[in-house]
């Protein structure tokens, strides 16, 4: 036969019943029903098959057993809080690991040179980093957070918005030199273009025109699955493509790189999301390293605020 397991709220009842020797007082501290605390106590007295308490008009008072029980709840309730107060603390210390997903590109140029920072800051968090250009899964591949452009409208996922910017096409100075700089969209057919994979072999190409909607479809003579490839295809020389201009920064200003078809850039922008699973945004881990994200985004390349 089981031996009978009190609930810590029956005990809880009946430990402040007897202090204030009133059910009613103990169920106004408690903001519940008188109902709720009586039949609390007439479940530890069924179960262990004693009288803990007797009734009077003067109030309560407890039986031998009664006072034995309530010593014994206390400390009991005592380790209890304890305990919580313990795992509280466990939920708020930032540690444990942390499974980081973006594009090779954006770990190379974001992520890594900040992550001493980052270790600094939280020295138990432990970075896993999965660097992949297609739209992971989390929960098959276990990811807590994965930076994203792009949200489907079924992705049950919470995204935090790192800020936002503007894609623009570039070229190395020497392809330049050798091939000449197109003056006007339409005379990107007669260029080498770069892209990735994932767009096909005919990519389109939107820009502006006299404050008009123009849009030029180009087939590449070289595309590669990694936006780390194709940026470095430009810089070596292989044609004109498409970076993300934060992604450029660096190369555009050491005079690596060099922006294609300025006057007619679309000036769309995108937004950049740390995205992560509804059951662990409240994790410790996952908040701040999505707040170092954030930070991360806003000081190393300057995207505007969300």
């Amino acid at each position: 036969m089981r031996a009978f397991l009190p609930d810590p709220a029956d005990l809880r009842w009946l430990v402040r019943s007897l202090e204030l020797r009133s059910f009613s007082a103990a169920a106004r501290e408690m903001d519940v029903a008188v109902s709720v605390v009586s039949r609390g106590v007439d479940r530890l007295e069924g179960g262990f098959g004693i009288t803990l308490l007797r009734r009077s008009t003067h109030g309560l008072s407890a039986t031998p057993e009664g006072a034995e029980l309530v010593q014994e709840s206390r400390e009991l309730l005592g380790r209890l809080e304890e305990i919580a107060t313990s795992f509280d603390k466990q939920r708020d210390r930032v540690a444990g690991a942390v499974r980081l997903a973006s594009s090779q590109e954006i770990c190379e140029q974001l992520i890594v040179p900040q992550l001493a920072a980052l270790r600094e800051r939280h020295p138990a968090l432990r970075i896993e980093l999965v660097a992949d250009d297609r739209v992971v899964d989390l929960v098959t591949d276990g990811i807590d957070v994965a930076l994203r452009t792009t949200l489907g409208s079924s992705d049950a996922v919470v995204a935090r918005e790192l800020g936002s910017f503007e894609r623009r096409l570039y070229a190395s100075p020497d392809y330049l030199r050798s091939h000449g700089e197109p003056a006007e969209p339409a005379d990107l057919h007669r260029h080498q273009t770069v892209t990735h994979t994932a767009q096909g072999p005919a990519v389109t190409w939107a820009f502006r025109n006299a404050g008009r909607k123009l849009e030029i479809t180009v087939r590449s003579q070289l595309a590669a699955n990694s936006s780390a490839l194709l940026h470095r295809a430009l810089v070596a020389g292989a044609g004109i493509g498409v970076l993300s201009r934060p992604l450029a920064a660096a190369d555009a200003a050491d005079g690596k790189l060099v922006e294609v078809l300025e006057h007619f850039a679309s000036r769309a922008t995108y937004t950049m999301y740390a995205v992560s699973l509804p059951s662990r945004r409240n994790a410790s881990r996952v908040r701040a390293v999505t707040a170092f994200l954030q930070e991360a985004a806003r000081k190393c390349w300057g995207l505007a605020s969300p």
